[in-house]
């Protein structure tokens, strides 16, 4: 018992190492709600350029998205600290998240599209004909639909952008992963710190999961 209070005092209390778990969680929560919020924003404006008209537009935007895409996450951080704003004077924080917020507006946008493809184009013809306005018909026929087919989606993309952020203590960021990673290079153990960590990235999946089957829940109420 001696034995494994003098582990945890050493993982969590002596010379503060708590609070390395606290800035790790402050970091980790941050960047994965700002990188999720922002990325629905984003995702919203790049599924409209897709959709557009312009050819130019909606090929060079696509373009970009397959790339956000296709390149792992580690390697887009590492070009967008390394070579985007290698000689920038703004914090790697900001451009992490940055970056992380690109990457999760691209999955977003492909939901976004998927949801709008099912749409029926027959009820967007008889709002017209009803005399409905473009905006009209997006906002009372197409809105709900695509709202109520996205919100279950969007909880594994809000999970997968979490995840996301376990690999920026490689570029000094000091999240979870870098905390427990930290601690344990000087205590030499990696058991109690791996498992707050474990059980801190599942609460937070959960909370997030749960918040937005409430958002649904309330969509569906409403529309």
């Amino acid at each position: 018992m001696d034995l494994l209070f003098s582990k945890i005092y050493k993982t969590f209390v002596f010379q503060d190492r708590y609070l390395l778990f606290l800035e790790g969680f402050r970091n980790t929560i941050i960047l994965t709600i700002l990188s999720f919020i922002c990325g629905i924003l984003f995702g919203i404006l790049i599924s409209f350029a897709v959709s557009s008209k312009n050819e130019t537009l909606r090929k060079s935007v696509t373009l970009i998205r397959s790339l956000l895409i296709e390149i792992p996450t580690m390697v887009l951080l590492m070009i967008f600290v390394y070579l985007i704003f290698g000689e920038s004077a703004v914090p790697v924080f900001w451009i992490v998240a940055a970056a992380l917020t690109l990457k999760s507006a691209a999955f977003l946008s492909e939901i976004f599209m998927t949801c709008l493809s099912v749409v029926n184009k027959g009820e967007i013809e008889a709002s017209r004909t009803l005399g409905m306005t473009s905006l009209q018909s997006f906002k009372f026929v197409v809105l709900p639909q695509v709202v109520q087919a996205a919100l279950p989606l969007c909880k594994n993309q809000f999970i997968t952008t979490m995840q996301e952020t376990s690999v920026v203590g490689y570029l000094a960021v000091m999240d979870l992963t870098r905390a427990s990673s930290v601690v344990s290079s000087r205590t030499l153990d990696a058991f109690f710190g791996l498992i707050l960590i474990t059980m801190i990235y599942f609460l937070v999946g959960a909370t997030g999961k749960g918040l937005l089957n409430s958002i649904a829940k309330l969509c569906r109420i409403r529309m």
